[in-house]
């Protein structure tokens, strides 16, 4: 069933149950109201005979002055506390008897499809004995209101279903549209392969807008990320050319020249280890890239941060004999402890590939964490700073070369600072060196593994 059939036959049924339920109370509220504005008329005038009587000082005439009170094709019954009649006056037609029970003051009851209502009240006889008079009264109008009643409350309920119709097209129109815009596009989508987005109307702000824009910002990382599928494909398939190409070429100078000549065999030897060494350390780093694009969880810990650091500062000066210089506070920090050695060693490993003097690591705790990355290297040219993070890509491809980079390490850099929730700035001058800015959240920067 359609979603569009089921709003349809949803709304349909809930408005029409709360009209049968409202038009209900409705009903029966009104014939209470009409049976009590009934059986008041009928009580003043049980007072009315009841003052008329008691002032009576004999019986002549009684029976004309019970008729002046008698009710329309109803009836006055007048019986001793033992229950002798002395009184019995009935209209005209079919002899009627109600009488409340002792515990009620009225009494209702229907006969040949009219309603009627009886009442008992004391009557102080002429001879000032006690009796008891039972005011019978037909009250066909309640009837005839009642049906009309029916009549009017049905009439409403067919005529609210106009306009309950073209509220739920309204309803269909504002919920089930959008939901099959959205449908249509995903269908367009997978047949064409593409990453269609809905147009979005601003000043709208409710949820399906709020879905409609969750869909598009989908779309959008979609597209991104399978250009940077495509863009990685190709720039892995270009950089894994080149040691390719080179060490094909060694090979068929040795398989020409065979083994005769000892220099040509160690350079063709020597040059296809090296480039085989390349290709190993491009793979390995494109494994690692790819394993930190993955969803991970950052796994809080809290630690001291100077010592932190100085553990990283002693790893690098005795594995490459490099001067570290550390301005660290004392503090405790709460980040992912692996990760965050992980983004430091890329930048400190970039920092000694590239300078030839100290380096220097600068940290500052406040309500963010503040790590600086100083080298002083030949530095990087302004237009190279905002493409430093993509994937292959390398200031100076030569350098590259000569230092083992294959332009990878800052891309795993970027990813590791998603997960951190950190951010990183890049400043350099010519001549003068790098600075590298990172700054990430106090007290974690993800969701949280115990």
């Amino acid at each position: 069933m359609k979603l569009n059939t089921k709003v349809n036959i949803l709304s349909t049924l809930l408005t029409i149950v709360i009209l049968i339920g409202s038009f209900t109370g409705i009903y029966f509220l009104f014939e209470e109201l009409a049976y009590s504005t009934e059986e008041k008329q009928l009580r003043e005038r049980a007072y009315e005979l009841s003052t008329t009587v008691s002032s009576l000082q004999s019986t002549e005439n009684i029976n004309t002055i019970f008729r002046a009170y008698l009710p329309t094709n109803g009836a006055i019954i007048v019986k001793t506390e033992k229950g002798e009649y002395i009184l019995n006056i009935q209209s005209k037609g079919k002899k009627v008897h109600i009488s409340p029970s002792k515990d009620e003051y009225f009494a209702r009851k229907v006969i040949d499809g009219i309603p009627h209502i009886a009442m008992n009240f004391p009557l102080i006889w002429p001879n000032q004995q006690i009796v008891v008079a039972n005011l019978i009264q037909p009250v066909p109008t309640i009837t005839e209101n009642l049906n009309r009643l029916q009549v009017i409350l049905l009439l409403i309920t067919l005529i609210a279903l106009i306009p309950i119709y073209f509220a739920s097209q309204l309803l269909i129109r504002l919920i089930v549209k959008p939901v099959q815009q959205l449908t249509a596009a995903m269908e367009r989508n997978i047949q064409q392969s593409s990453y269609e987005q809905i147009a979005v109307k601003k000043k709208s702000q409710d949820e399906i807008a709020m879905m409609t824009i969750t869909y598009n910002d989908l779309m959008a990382q979609l597209e991104t990320h399978h250009e940077q599928q495509q863009q990685f494909i190709g720039n892995a398939s270009h950089e894994l050319k080149t040691p390719l190409t080179v060490i094909e070429s060694y090979a068929k100078l040795l398989k020409r020249r065979g083994t005769d000549n000892p220099d040509v065999t160690n350079e063709a030897l020597v040059a296809i280890i090296n480039e085989t060494a390349m290709m190993k350390q491009m793979i390995e780093q494109m494994l690692a890239l790819a394993k930190t694009s993955e969803v991970a969880k950052v796994k809080l810990s809290f630690f001291a941060f100077q010592p932190f650091i100085n553990t990283i500062a002693q790893s690098f000066q005795q594995a490459f004999h490099r001067t570290i210089i550390v301005d660290v506070p004392d503090a405790i920090i709460g980040t992912d402890e692996a990760k965050l050695k992980q983004l430091l060693f890329i930048f400190l490993d970039n920092a000694r590939k590239y300078s030839d003097e100290k380096i220097t690591i600068i940290g500052r705790v406040n309500e963010m964490i503040e790590i600086q990355i100083q080298d002083r290297g030949k530095g990087i040219p302004k237009e190279d700073i905002p493409h430093l993070f993509d994937r292959f890509y390398r200031v100076s491809k030569d350098r590259n070369r000569q230092t083992g980079g294959v332009g990878i390490g800052l891309s795993i850099a970027q990813e590791i600072s998603k997960q951190l929730k950190a951010t990183i700035e890049v400043e350099s001058v010519l001549g003068q060196g790098t600075t590298i800015h990172i700054q990430l959240p106090l007290n974690g920067g993800g969701s949280n593994e115990s």
